[in-house]
């Protein structure tokens, strides 16, 4: 084999494995996060910063899929997985997110994402996607235990009401695994990674639609906005073109592992930009939800 085809082979080789196309999944996507701040003072409402990264996400993606469709995949399935999958994957957790992050913080925010994996094993499990692993269920539980620590923890403190929006987080996760296990058994065969993505984000954007129009989101921020926006439709395209690779490659467990990546993301992003702090609650949470991820992810006979 000459250098340059074992250069092509290992890049492919690369390219394929599940841990880089973990990390790179995580970090792209988890670039939301800030990102998301950083949209807000720019005059941006939550599901604007939803709708307009997914609207333009989604077009580029699937423009790049639609040129590259050898053959003419049937319309009807795609169309309807696309917008199931949007709304499990893009509409629920991205706008619950952006409207949680306004009152607890970048950082407690990210912790949710966690928490994807335990739930799901356990959508997986109940649809005999997964067996029955003893160990595995009682890591969802104690991950669950971690979650209630830091719901009930963030919700002492005096007067900031945040344990309620930290309840509503918790429809993030439970939301993204859905769409795991969704995606995993309804993926149409034949169809480009890109365009299923470009599919999926559209279908996200057709779903906040209307209540965009609603909440009266389609304001026009000046140049500064939307140059944000235009910086979020870059990470978004390259994340999600990524995501629907990693998905091909890997298990719904192992897949919905990304999520522990955006949460170091977020989490690392509040410290280290936005003056945030850990509290102890915090650490206790993160502590027992890792132990809990431990537990699912352990090799048993």
């Amino acid at each position: 084999m000459n250098a340059p085809s074992l250069v092509g082979s290992r890049l492919r080789q690369w390219g394929d494995a599940p841990l880089l196309l973990l990390i790179a999944t995580g970090m792209l996507l988890g670039s939301m996060l800030p990102m998301s701040r950083v949209a807000r003072a720019e005059g941006w409402t939550p599901l604007a910063f939803a709708f307009w990264p997914a609207l333009g996400s989604g077009l580029v993606l699937a423009f790049a899929g639609g040129r590259s469709v050898t053959g003419t995949p049937e319309a009807r399935p795609v169309l309807l997985y696309s917008l199931i999958a949007g709304v499990l994957s893009v509409a629920v957790p991205n706008s619950i997110t952006f409207i949680v992050m306004q009152f607890v913080g970048t950082s407690v925010t990210s912790l949710v994402y966690t928490l994807p994996p335990l739930f799901t094993y356990a959508f997986a499990w109940g649809l005999g996607i997964e067996r029955y692993r003893p160990l595995r269920l009682a890591g969802i539980v104690v991950g669950l235990v971690g979650a209630a620590i830091l719901v009930l923890g963030r919700g002492s403190a005096p007067g900031t009401g945040s344990s309620w929006w930290l309840a509503l987080a918790l429809c993030t996760p439970i939301s993204i695994a859905a769409g795991n296990v969704y995606r995993k058994l309804r993926m149409p065969k034949g169809v480009p990674a890109s365009l299923l993505a470009g599919g999926m984000l559209l279908g996200g954007a057709l779903a906040l639609l209307p209540l965009l129009v609603m909440n009266g989101g389609l304001q026009r921020p000046g140049m500064a906005g939307w140059s944000v926006i235009l910086a979020q439709c870059f990470f978004t395209s390259l994340g999600y073109r990524v995501y629907f690779h990693f998905q091909k490659v890997a298990d719904p467990v192992y897949f919905s592992q990304f999520g522990y990546v955006v949460s170091a993301t977020g989490v690392l992003s509040g410290l280290l930009f936005f003056n945030e702090h850990l509290t102890l609650p915090m650490l206790l949470s993160m502590g027992v939800i890792l132990a809990g991820i431990a537990m699912v992810n352990a090799r048993t006979a």
